[in-house]
């Protein structure tokens, strides 16, 4: 019996101990979504202090699944980085402005959600006079090219998605002999030993010129492979002006309804820091902002990419360091371009 127990101990304690370094220092939840997707240290819990104010701010804005009897200006439609809640740009937006929100699960792709929309009746009840269509950069090229501009959405179709939607809780807890428990230590100790690589398979940790960047003084830049396998098609300047074309058409089918078409790229964190990468040997140079600016355009234009990184000298965390998204700095300088542009 004591054989077999100290058999099993050469086994088990060394589990265990990588357990409890999985327990103390892995994060699952999911923001920050770059230390849960590269398996890196959550040891900068302490760094999003500094925006606690911009945390709890009231809730200025209506979605659509919670609407009530407002009457809103601006309807704004785009993915994650326009569901930041409290500190996103459409809530600060909303402190002066009637602001409609389109829900996420209900514009999987806001390209196409916003084609049926057109298409239905959904702007004959609405009294919107702006359409901000929002879209990350990584994916704006790829959402054009998925879409059929005939389909229709009702509002009738939009209020039974509301009512049929059904929120599913999942157990993220990580068993004790799990993949996680020797994966990730091995993962924390290449963050602190390894320069300019993939983390996990999702997220790559680069070196930077500068730490000054972000306010927790780190000189490595975290961004989602995606930002590099996107490019292919983004620095394609016959993709991005195919994209023009989509945003043009429904710009001109918005007019038709006397409202505005707002076109917001939101920039990849790779792109926005890609100055600042020590060594570029294996990361191409964005283009897609490059590309899209020298078109002609029939809709309000928000350069983002240019705004924030003239900001970049001046403040921190313009983005978050552990996340894909942009911080409430950015958030604010955003909105203040967005007023300019209906002004």
């Amino acid at each position: 019996m004591k054989k077999f127990i100290f058999k099993t101990s050469l086994f088990v304690v060394p589990f265990a101990f990588l357990y409890v370094i999985t327990s103390l220092f892995y994060s699952s939840s999911e923001c920050p979504d770059l230390i849960r997707l590269g398996c890196f240290p959550n040891v900068f819990k302490e760094c999003r202090n500094v925006f606690h104010d911009e945390f709890t701010r009231k809730i200025y804005f209506n979605k659509f699944s919670k609407r009530n009897n407002k009457t809103e200006k601006i309807l704004t439609i785009g993915d994650s980085f326009s569901e930041q809640g409290n500190y996103g740009y459409t809530n600060y937006l909303a402190e002066k402005y009637g602001v409609l929100h389109m829900d996420r699960f209900i514009s999987g792709n806001q390209i196409q959600t916003l084609y049926e929309l057109l298409n239905g009746d959904f702007f004959e009840k609405q009294n919107i006079e702006y359409v901000i269509l929002e879209n990350v950069e990584r994916s704006f090229v790829s959402n054009a090219k998925k879409i059929d501009s005939s389909k229709v959405m009702m509002t009738s179709q939009l209020d039974n998605l509301v009512r049929n939607r059904k929120l599913s809780k999942e157990d993220d807890a990580d068993a004790f002999f799990s993949k996680k428990t020797i994966q990730f230590p091995f993962s924390m100790f290449r963050y602190y030993f390894s320069q300019n690589y993939l983390s996990n398979r999702y997220v790559y940790n680069v070196v930077l010129t500068r730490d000054d960047l972000f306010s927790i003084k780190e000189n490595n830049l975290l961004f989602v492979y995606k930002d590099l396998s996107c490019l292919e098609e983004n620095n394609d300047v016959v993709e991005v002006q195919k994209l023009n074309n989509v945003l043009n058409d429904l710009s001109n089918k918005l007019r038709g309804k006397k409202i505005k078409l707002i076109v917001l790229p939101a920039p990849d964190k790779y792109d926005l820091y890609y100055d600042y990468i020590a060594d570029k040997t294996i990361f191409p140079r964005p283009l897609f902002f490059n590309h899209l600016g020298n078109l002609k355009k029939n809709y309000v234009y928000i350069d983002s990419k240019k705004i924030l990184s003239a900001e970049l000298e001046s403040k921190k965390d313009i983005y978050f360091y552990d996340d894909t998204h942009w911080s409430p700095v950015a958030s604010k300088i955003i909105v203040e371009e967005i007023k300019k542009a209906i002004n």
